[in-house]
Formats: C-alpha cells, structure tokens, sequence
C-alpha cells in the first residue's frame, strides 16, 4: 500500500476545495443578476409621481365638468347663453386650462368657447374612454365623454400647460452616472418621438431600454445602462476566487501541520511508554493531546501493568467469568443496575435465569473436569443461539442469566423458546463420556414499580424453582 504524508494529504485536499471554490464562484458568477434590468426594477422616479398625479387630476376634474347639470344643459340646447355661462365659470375656477365642449356627431365647439388652435384636440376624442394627447409644447389634454340617458352628448376636453416638465425630467434620478435617459411621446402610428434627452447617447446602441410609462399621459421614460464589458464583470470575481483560494491555502496547511506536529508528539509519548516497558518501569503520566491516542495509551497501560506484575488489580477489574468466558457476577449487576434505571424512560427488560439439568450428577459420576467442561459447552451454546444484543452471565455455579435490554415479557418468552429450540441436544464432555444437555428456566420482567432491581431476578429464580419442582426441562414465567 502507498504511503502518504500528512502534509500531502493536505495539499491535496486544500487543492480539492480550492477547486470546489472556483466552481461556487463560477456558478455564482453565471446566476448573477443581469446588467440590463426591466422596467419594474426601477423605482417609479418623481417626475412620473407627479405627472401621474396632475393627470389624474384633470382626469377628476374633466369628469365632474362633464357630469355638472349646466354642462349636460349645454350640450342638450346648444344655446350661447348657457354655453358661455358655464365656459365663464370654469374659467374663473381654473385659468391655467383650457375647457372645451364639443358635439359628438359635428365635432364642433358649441358656443361660447373660443376655437382657437384646438381642432388638432378633437382627434383624440373618439371612444367612450377619456385619451390624453401632448404636443411637443408639453400641453397636456384630457377628453371626458358626456352622457345624458345612456346617449353619448359629446365630450369635454380639458388642456393644460405643463411647464415644468422640462425641469422636472433634468432631475430624473438615473439608475448609473453612465446612463441615458429619453422622455418620449406616441404617435398616431405607434411610434415615439423624442421630446427630451440626458446622458450620453452613445450607450443607446448597446441595448433595450428600461420603460417607464407615466399613466394617464402619452409620455413615457426610456432609460439605458451602459454594458460592462466581459472582463470587468468577471474581474472581482476571479480576485475573489484568488483570495478565497488563498484564504483556504492558509487554513489547510495551518490545520495539516498543526495535526501532523500533535501526532509526531503523540507517537513519540507512545514510544517512550514502549522503551518504559522494556526497561520494566511505568512513570505516573504519558500526556497526549490528541483524543484518538488516549484510548490505545490507557490500553498499552494497562497491559504494561499486567507485565509488570500488577496482575491482581488487573484481574479485579475483569469482567468475564475464567471458565464459561461468559460475563461475571459483577457484570451482571452493573448491567441490571444500568437497565433498572432506564425504565423511568419507558423502556421494558426482560430476563431468564437458568440451572443446568443434572449437573451436580455429572459431577459426582464423572468427575469435576466433566462439570467444568459441561460449564463451559454451556456457555458456548448460549453465546451461539441468542442475538448479540442479549447480555449472558453465569451467576455462579451452573447457574447462568441471560438479560434481555429493550424487550418485553411476551417478546422474551418467544426467545426463551427458541433458544430451547436451537441448542443442541448432547454435548461430549471427555472423550468417550456424551451428556444429553436441557435446562430449567425461569422467565420474568423489570417493573417501574420494584423497589430495587434485584426484586425481578427474585421473581425468576422463583419461576426456576418452580419449573424444577415440576420436572425439570422447561421454563416457567412469573410476571412482576
């Protein structure tokens, strides 16, 4: 097998995520935002807020002229009198527009209202909806139809100066300093003519405009940014991908040399144990800093304590029984303790105890050696037949426990059963001696309402004796 350096393996992988970097910057850069926005990105500018609000303005006013009872009289008897009468009040109420009434068959101002230069107004009077047309003047003029009966009358025309529009486009607030601006205006034939502009106009060639329609009149805003060229729209970010790549570089590297200077001490703290053993002597302490050396230390420890002599500490604290390689007695009180105080959690246990059948027979005939071995086929049986999550423990003598974690009597039973079921039904002790192997059991279950945890093992050994008394080979169950 290949060998690799710790600082290799961090080349590589600071090489793997700068490349990983590129790709985020490269996608990031394909799924930016578009130079050239569409028009509802822009805001509303405030040229357009008021034109909108002076529109709507004359708009209200031309309605309610058209809906007054002395307009409809006008219309209705074409008479001077009452036609001059009415075009002297909107006078007086507004001298800055201009009020026209108009027949809707003759297309002709009734009397009283001067005619002027307004013939080019009745054109965009057709329909039953209110227009609006402009003139390069920057004269705005809004047509009403007026209706008596569900009969259209004619139509009120009110024109009004707008002279302000030209300062009011100087400050249109434009999206880039490099950007052009046109305010135009529709035609007949839809087209637009250009009545202002701003900006350099140059950049209008590069692209579509953003529109901004101004409602109610026939102007609107077009407005173009100016297209940055490729590379300095991928400039900022590959400086970004080159200190992202560098930032990384740093990291990586910092982090694999720090590791591979902690491993270097760690293993140096190994060999020192290993050079201790070998001069048969332990110090009080071998520090490592690395949480994946503590565990093989504290294990090459206590085998060092072993060799030096240090055997009875080392055998009070083993936990499997020297003949069935089963758990001890102590074990098995740490478990039941362990799986006592989790049924507060709602969790069932259950467990089984067990006598080997005949046993002391074995051993008064054929000696203790065919005992021990009648043991220890036993315990192999058993680790052979149950599920790994089950916890074996000999109790003492040929008496052995099984726990069942996370299981409930009903479940256990089942096991029991078929636990009877697989093992085998003789074992050879010594050569030429064969022992037909059976077992009594007794079955119960942990309850939340024991006040300790031994009260479900008392349960089962009385379970056991029960199943002895009525003849042993067969399991008997005592629920809590």
């Amino acid at each position: 097998m290949p060998h690799i350096s710790i600082v290799r393996f961090g080349l590589i992988l600071a090489a793997a995520l700068v490349l990983l970097a590129g790709l985020v910057t490269s996608a990031l850069y394909l799924l930016r935002p578009q130079a050239q926005p569409v028009a509802e990105e822009f805001d509303k500018p405030v040229m357009a807020t008021q034109i909108e609000f002076m529109a709507d303005a004359m708009q209200r006013s031309a309605a309610q002229i058209a809906a007054h009872p002395q307009t409809l009289a006008c219309f209705a008897t074409t008479a001077p009198e009452v036609c001059q009468a009415q075009a002297a009040n909107l006078h007086a109420l507004n001298q800055e527009a201009t009020v026209l009434f108009v027949s809707a068959g003759q297309r002709q101002l009734l009397p009283g209202f001067l005619p002027g230069d307004t013939r080019r107004l009745l054109t965009g009077a057709d329909g039953d909806a209110a227009g609006a047309t402009a003139t390069a003047t920057f004269n705005l003029a809004l047509s009403h139809p007026v209706t008596s009966g569900g009969e259209r009358l004619g139509f009120v025309i009110v024109e009004q100066s707008v002279p302000q529009l030209q300062a009011l486009f100087d400050t249109l607030p434009l999206p880039d300093a490099a950007a052009y601006a046109e305010l135009q205006q529709s035609q007949s034939d839809e087209a637009f003519m250009v009545l202002m502009r701003r900006g350099n106009q140059a950049i209008k060639r590069q692209g579509e405009p953003a529109l901004i329609a101004l409602a109610g009149t026939p102007w609107r805003i077009a407005v173009w940014r100016p297209v940055t060229p490729v590379a300095e729209n991928v400039a900022p970010y590959v400086l970004g991908w080159l200190v992202a790549s560098l930032v990384i570089a740093i990291l990586v590297m910092g982090t694999t040399l720090s590791v591979r200077n902690r491993v270097t001490d760690n293993l140096r703290t190994m060999v020192k144990l290993t050079n201790d053993l070998r001069q048969q002597r332990l110090r009080s302490d071998y520090p490592v800093s690395l949480v994946e050396f503590q565990i093989p230390l504290e294990t090459m420890l206590k085998l060092g304590k072993v060799m030096l002599g240090r055997q009875k500490e080392a055998t009070s604290q083993a936990r499997l029984d020297h003949l069935s390689k089963v758990n001890n007695r102590r074990s098995f009180d740490e478990k039941q303790k362990e799986l006592f105080a989790s049924l507060k959690d709602g969790w069932a246990h259950s467990l089984l105890i067990m006598d080997i059948d005949n046993f002391k027979q074995v051993n008064d005939t054929f000696g203790h050696e065919a005992g021990d071995q009648l043991i220890i086929k036993f315990g192999d049986a058993l680790k052979t037949c149950l599920r790994n999550s089950d916890f074996i423990a000999r109790l003492g003598g040929d008496e052995f426990c099984v726990l069942f974690p996370f299981t409930p009597l009903d479940r256990a039973q089942e096991l029991a059963d078929r636990l009877r079921a697989k093992m085998p039904e003789s074992v050879e002790l010594i050569p030429g001696v064969t022992q037909k192997l059976s077992w009594s059991g007794g079955l119960s279950e942990y309850s939340r309402e024991d006040k300790e945890e031994n009260e479900a093992l008392a349960r089962a050994d009385a379970a056991l004796l029960e199943a002895k008394r009525g003849g042993r080979n067969a399991t008997r169950i005592k629920a809590a």
